[in-house]
């Protein structure tokens, strides 16, 4: 009898999870107030790994990425200098990261969320935190779960768009960089493009609502937007100049 019990109340803890998630979307400030009293994360994240891991694996068995990368580099005029041998080589490196990473998008939303929570914790905790890092893991994690609508979006991609015509940089993205071409504007702008995109700003707006409920209340909405855009954003225009010296 406490058997059953106890699964009808973990069957209703993980509904109510599942009803917060979708809470975050459309009423975020009363989903990240209930989670800041009753922080959990795992069922969102394992949620996230599992939609990760199927766009991934549909996606490496549309799109033969070390032929597509191999097609970007000789676009960005990379391969000037190699012999056939070596573009070989690069295309079956890229097909070996290619099927390792599938297996790795399970965790990967993990560690961003798990990295993303240090650094805010951090910065909150010299601006002026109310929370342990247990809570704001949680609320960071439900912040984040535009991610599942863009693994949608990627797999809508794959599946719709002919490999010739996709690019590895753009895949589930939402971002100006969509109404750019690619051949006619500086690498500089398009890859600072890539930055504004729909899911980043979501995310973004999600992290300062829920740090609100976990800090203190002298952490104005104006600090609070400083502090999560400038860092978000910080890092998303690394990693688009990353992109930008490759040549993507």
């Amino acid at each position: 009898m406490a058997k059953k019990c106890k699964k009808a109340t973990g069957r209703r803890g993980h509904m109510e999870t599942l009803g917060l998630m979708f809470k975050t979307l459309w009423a975020p400030g009363e989903a990240m107030f209930l989670l800041s009293k009753r922080p959990r994360a795992l069922l969102p994240l394992v949620l996230m790994g599992l939609v990760s891991l199927g766009v991934g694996i549909v996606a490496i068995s549309k799109v033969d990425v070390g032929e597509l990368a191999l097609r970007q580099a000789e676009q960005a005029g990379r391969t000037q200098q190699m012999s056939e041998e070596q573009k070989q080589r690069m295309v079956q490196m890229v097909r070996t990261v290619g099927r390792v990473g599938v297996g790795f998008a399970a965790v990967l939303p993990t560690i961003v969320i798990l990295i993303a929570t240090a650094i805010y914790f951090g910065i909150f905790t010299m601006l002026g935190r109310e929370a342990n890092f247990k809570t704001f893991f949680a609320v960071t994690t439900f912040a984040y779960v535009p991610i599942i609508i863009r693994s949608f979006v990627s797999l809508v991609q794959v599946v719709a768009v002919p490999p010739s015509a996709l690019d590895l940089n753009e895949i589930g993205s939402l971002s100006l960089a969509l109404f750019l071409d690619k051949t006619a504007v500086p690498r500089l702008a398009y890859a600072a493009a890539t930055v504004v995109d729909i899911f980043s700003i979501w995310v973004v707006i999600l992290l300062i609502i829920a740090y609100k409920f976990v800090t203190r209340k002298s952490v104005g909405t104006g600090l609070r937007t400083v502090a999560v855009a400038g860092v978000y954003f910080f890092f998303s225009l690394i990693g688009a100049g990353l992109r930008m010296l490759q040549g993507g």
